[in-house]
């Protein structure tokens, strides 16, 4: 059977707040990376400059995750007050909590 518009919404909805944990766990590594670059003697400064770039590619990344993650949240809320179907909205609701904390502390 295929999934109704809900569960459709709901799982875009949390798959973008994965997204988002992946995302900061990336930047997090990357930004451990680059420190132990440059702390090396070793390094390459055309390394140590790439990774630097790579790092603000994933933190230009964020703000329009952040921005489609609050469109998809609206678009979630403004289809669970209208919805009127027999499906269990607590997987909305609980969906919806998790994204606004998200929101909430970006």
């Amino acid at each position: 059977m295929a999934p109704s518009q809900l569960e459709i919404k709901i799982r875009s909805l949390q798959r973008l707040l994965k997204e988002e944990k992946y995302y900061q766990q990336e930047l997090q590594e990357q930004k451990d990376h680059v420190k132990s670059l440059e702390t090396s003697e070793t390094v390459d400064p055309y390394d140590l400059k790439k990774q630097v770039e790579v790092l603000q590619d994933t933190e230009r990344l964020l703000p329009a995750l952040y921005e489609k993650i609050g469109q998809f949240k609206a678009d979630l809320e403004q289809f669970s007050e209208t919805y009127n179907g027999t499906e269990d909205l607590q997987p909305a609701k609980t969906t919806l909590k998790e994204a606004d904390a998200l929101l909430a502390r970006k």
